[in-house]
């Protein structure tokens, strides 16, 4: 006999709301989609929706969250990447760059969502951790690693919301930033 909705475990009946809102949200964006829709899609009711998040941002930032969280298992993870920043760096923003739209909406959202703004920062933060990381062996001993940071977060932010077509591969880009991170913070 199936099990009905009450023996199913609230995680997985959320983890079915969040997939569901991913799909959508990737397909339509954030102001395309209604709570309603994910609740068909996830076959609840609308109003269940709202049970595990209040509202289209809390949902939002789960689904944000899901996303970044996979991403960075699987790059973490790949052995071909070797474990190397760079190139875990490199291979995640490439992945992202097809959700381009959706960054632009969270970060447009940022300001009037607490869960939004968490779940960007996080991201921005993985981010930011990794470029230091491949930076580091570049930078002299005892450099300020502060402004490096700063300029670091300004920088993904225009590459991940940009709707600008990139005249050059992200590989480049990151090279680039890695080289003129190091230069700044050499020249302090």
């Amino acid at each position: 006999m199936p099990r009905n909705r009450q023996q199913i475990p609230k995680a997985e009946r959320e983890a079915v709301l969040i997939d569901s809102a991913w799909e959508l949200f990737a397909a339509q964006g954030y102001k395309g989609t209604s709570l309603a829709e994910v609740g068909r899609s996830a076959g609840v009711a609308a109003n269940a929706v709202r049970w595990y998040f209040p509202t289209k941002d809390d949902l939002f930032a789960a689904a944000l969250d899901r996303l970044f969280l996979r991403e960075r298992e699987r790059v973490e993870a790949d052995p071909a990447l070797g474990g190397d920043p760079r190139r875990q760096l490199v291979a995640f923003l490439v992945d992202l760059e097809a959700h381009r739209g959706l960054h632009r909406e969270a970060y447009d959202r940022m300001g009037e969502s607490p869960a939004v703004a968490g779940a960007y920062s996080r991201l921005q933060e993985w981010l930011e951790g990794r470029l230091l990381a491949a930076v580091a062996n570049r930078l002299p001993e005892g450099a300020d690693i502060a402004p490096v940071a700063d300029v670091a977060h300004v920088l993904f932010e225009g590459l991940l919301v940009s709707t600008r077509k990139l005249d050059r591969p992200t590989e480049e880009l990151v090279d680039l930033l890695m080289e003129a991170l190091a230069a700044v913070a050499a020249a302090r």
